[in-house]
């Protein structure tokens, strides 16, 4: 009898769970939608051999939040509620939370949604140049010399950036963006004290990853200075190339190998094969993170626009992208949040 009546809870969990993060759902099954016509136009499967490999880190990763988890509730015991036996308190708070109606499914839809998110991002932009054959690059580096008084802007960063040690210091900041940005994606799905600001964020998030990196990354189709010269675009970016190259012998710019590997996969259907330079996803999720950062506390988020700024002048000292892609991701960023704001307004997991 009693787990009769339990199964009939269970759906309405269930189906309040899936309401209160439509708008979220629906936008990640609009992507997928997307990515399941480009594999029909361009005859590969959608569920490929990379599909796979990111399924099995988003396993891991997800195993490494719960572990984060724990040691955070963990922390909140020792740091803040200090209790007699701080084990007992952290393990009767995790029962509890995890068996919150409205929580614990919330953050597991929204930790799945952005999962899928990643597999259909990184399908369609492995089949950008399959779509879309014509390539910017030769306008963005014109642009990017209006911009800048008739001179590439990496001319201008290097007195600044130049240094072999400099130069490296800036790539370490280009890898840490990786574990930055999960984390937030951690905070979002678990930090459930305002579900508003967690959908917001979420939201944007998707509006920068599939409206920006799949739909205008493939309209706007380029491959940044780095390619110039293997795309046969021209040799105006050798030089930029060489002196990273030159600095690579004194002090690693681990940017080069990451380069080499992704226009090898590109060349060999390898599985990482997407080239796309405008507009820069590190420039846009980074802005994004900033953002994020306010609605938590002032400093946080003004840490975080240095490093968006970081971000930006690496992105074209390293030679992944012209100015004028970072110039766009954060206006992009900042319509997909007022964006996000609105439809969350209407949307989200209060109306």
């Amino acid at each position: 009898m009693s787990k009769t009546a339990d199964l009939p809870a269970s759906n309405f969990i269930l189906r309040n769970a899936f309401w209160r993060n439509r708008l979220l759902l629906s936008l990640v099954s609009l992507q997928i939608a997307c990515a399941s016509a480009v594999s029909l136009y361009v005859g590969r499967s959608f569920l490929d051999s990379s599909t796979q490999v990111l399924l099995g880190i988003s396993a891991r990763l997800l195993c490494f939040m719960f572990a984060n988890f724990i040691l955070w509730r963990l922390g909140v015991a020792i740091f803040v509620v200090k209790p007699k036996k701080p084990i007992q308190w952290m393990l009767q708070d995790l029962r509890t939370k995890l068996t919150d109606v409205e929580k614990a499914p919330d953050a597991l839809i929204s930790f799945v949604s952005i999962v899928a998110l990643i597999v259909a991002y990184t399908f369609l932009k492995n089949e950008i140049h399959a779509v879309n054959s014509f390539l910017w690059d030769t306008q963005f580096a014109q642009w990017d010399r209006i911009l800048h008084g008739g001179v590439d802007p990496w001319t201008l960063l290097r007195p600044i950036l130049g240094s072999p040690f400099v130069t490296t210091a800036v790539n370490a900041a280009y890898h840490i963006w990786f574990p930055m940005l999960y984390i937030a994606i951690c905070v979002a799905c678990l930090d459930r004290r305002d579900p508003i600001r967690s959908t917001v964020f979420l939201v944007a998030f998707v509006l920068c990853w599939f409206v920006g990196g799949n739909l205008l990354a493939t309209i706007f189709a380029s491959v940044g200075p780095v390619y110039l010269e293997p795309f046969d675009l021209g040799t105006d970016f050798v030089p930029q190339m060489e002196l990273l190259r030159q600095s690579h012998e004194i002090s690693p710019v681990w940017a080069l190998k990451v380069q080499n590997t992704l226009l090898d996969g590109y060349q060999n259907s390898g599985l990482a094969r997407g080239i796309s330079a405008m507009p820069s996803m590190h420039v846009a999720s980074s802005a994004l993170l900033a953002i994020y950062g306010f609605t938590y506390s002032r400093w946080l988020g003004w840490v975080l626009t240095a490093f968006t700024f970081v971000i930006l002048l690496g992105s074209v000292h390293l030679a992944w992208h012209y100015a004028i892609d970072g110039y766009a991701s954060i206006l992009l960023v900042l319509l997909f949040w007022w964006l996000a704001k609105k439809l969350t307004a209407r949307f989200g997991p209060e109306t």
